[in-house]
């Protein structure tokens, strides 16, 4: 591919300073995800890119090949040197965009990342379809991956317990988390968000495996639930009475699958579940394309209602 020519300006647009924002948010994002978070057709989004980077606005990682795999995605996240400039050439308020977070980049892949950037690609629908309806807004993204200082403690961002003895064994770390407020009713609503890539057991036979299943995560989310302690680590955002989980997978079958090794959990926490496929969430994250957890109820739940 012929290079861009040097004496290209850097020119802030709306769209591209929208996805500089959102690479602020999440860390770091694809050419894709820039592309549907910013309005911007792909081969225009990944010329944008080129140019912020030729202007040291933003650095990248991936674009390594793998055997056998082909290459990794390019992955753009933004210098410090790009923050100031979103801070200082944009209107979004300095509390939105945050101080900056200097991205480590240890390694130039690793296997986590398919499941980050998948992880990704559900909050930028979620954004997407909030933006889509004007009487909805974003309140706070949490991220699994991003990492917090607690005390003495570094952890990951959505770490909490399901229980008052904070020990690993009543840890949950969501993949993500998200809230969302119906500005006309000031009302907000908490979801947690778990992107399964079909690699974990749903349920083991062998006992002391139990905890690396799906059946002891959502055992997990029903503890919390029953615990309430999310209301206290959220309070800062909204008075929560409970939250739905968004359990999102590849395949119908392995939701049908899912949710039948489920049905020896309390069926009264059941309607605080809801399941779908990727590609599906990748098209309206908040409309009617949601399971309960209960294999009986085969009804489709949207996550929001509508005006």
């Amino acid at each position: 591919m012929d290079a861009l020519p040097r004496e290209v300006a850097l020119t802030l647009t709306e769209e591209t300073t929208l996805g500089i924002f959102f690479i602020a948010r999440y860390r770091f994002l694809s050419i894709d995800q820039f592309a549907r978070v910013s309005g911007l057709n792909r081969s225009t989004a990944r010329d944008r890119l080129r140019i912020l980077e030729r202007h040291s606005v933003l650095s990248h990682f991936g674009n390594t090949g793998m055997y056998g795999q082909g290459k990794t995605p390019k992955v753009y996240y933004l210098t410090r040197k790009g923050h100031e400039i979103l801070s200082r050439e944009s209107d979004i308020p300095a509390e939105l965009i945050g101080p900056y977070k200097e991205v480590k980049v240890d390694a130039k892949w690793s296997s986590q990342m398919y499941h980050r950037l998948r992880t990704v690609d559900l909050m930028i629908s979620a954004e997407v379809a909030v933006r889509s309806r004007p009487h909805l807004g974003v309140v706070k993204t949490l991220l699994e991956y991003r990492q917090v200082k607690r005390g003495k403690l570094i952890q990951r961002e959505t770490t909490d317990f399901v229980a008052k003895v904070e020990t690993s064994e009543n840890r949950i770390v969501p993949d993500a988390a998200l809230i969302i407020e119906n500005t006309g009713t000031k009302r907000r609503a908490l979801f947690f968000l778990e992107m399964d890539m079909a690699t974990e057991r749903i349920v083991s036979i062998i006992l002391r495996d139990s905890r690396a299943t799906l059946h002891w995560k959502f055992s997990q989310y029903d503890k919390y639930l029953q615990s309430m302690r999310y209301r206290t680590t959220y309070q800062e955002y909204g008075d929560f009475r409970n939250f739905l989980m968004l359990f999102v997978t590849l395949t119908e079958a392995r939701i049908e699958n899912v949710r039948r090794e489920m049905a020896d959990l309390p069926a009264e926490y059941a309607k605080y579940y809801r399941f779908t496929t990727f590609d599906k969430a990748m098209g309206d994250f908040l409309g009617p394309i949601w399971k309960s957890r209960l294999i009986s109820d085969e009804r489709l739940y949207p996550l929001a209602q509508e005006g």
